[in-house]
């Protein structure tokens, strides 16, 4: 079984079976069949090693990601069931290729409030930021990200990746990356 709990123990062999298809439904549309397998505390249970805010945010299909990650939210769901390599809820959000940025914007805030470590490393050795340096947006586009990020006390730009590069050196090699670029140095200037 990939779902481990103790208190699972009992259950019943259809029920568990149900459980498994659960984290599967939370990373396809449309969300109706998540919501059909789903029962009260679902969301404080671990599958294969992650949670379900994980799987969901997993989802191809924005409109069912979205849902189903602030369905799970709104009911303290854990975030803490990260990926093997590290990568928390922030990584794999901005690791996906399809985006809504407001949206995003929305789930990233609800994971900081939640305490989740905007400046942890993944399984590359990076920050959940240079993924989102990596979207396929111009700096415009990507704004209300920032923002965001630089609303947060402490932020790290210079701890490299696994390849050599820091948030910093990443957007130095891009040429529509120069406004962020130039206000990560300014940000690392003010605190140093």
């Amino acid at each position: 079984c990939r779902c481990h709990r103790a208190s699972d123990v009992g259950v019943s062999p259809r029920r568990r079976e149900v459980m498994m298809d659960l984290d599967l439904t939370a990373q396809l549309p449309p969300a109706a069949e998540f919501f059909a397998l789903y029962r009260d505390g679902d969301e404080q249970k671990i599958w294969d090693g992650r949670s379900l805010v994980v799987r969901a945010l997993q989802n191809t299909d924005l409109d069912t990601r979205y849902q189903v990650v602030s369905f799970l939210l709104d009911r303290e769901a854990r975030l803490e069931a990260v990926t093997r390599g590290g990568n928390t809820v922030l990584h794999i959000l901005f690791g996906q290729v399809r985006h809504d940025i407001a949206q995003d914007v929305e789930l990233a805030r609800r994971f900081l409030d939640r305490g989740v470590d905007i400046n942890a490393l993944g399984e590359r050795h990076e920050v959940a930021f240079q993924w989102v340096l990596n979207l396929n947006y111009t700096d415009e586009d990507l704004a209300l990200i920032y923002d965001l990020w630089f609303e947060q006390p402490v932020l790290d730009f210079e701890t490299k990746n696994k390849a050599g590069f820091s948030p910093i050196e990443l957007a130095e090699k891009v040429p529509y990356r120069a406004s962020i670029a130039s206000r990560m140095k300014e940000c690392v200037r003010e605190h140093a």
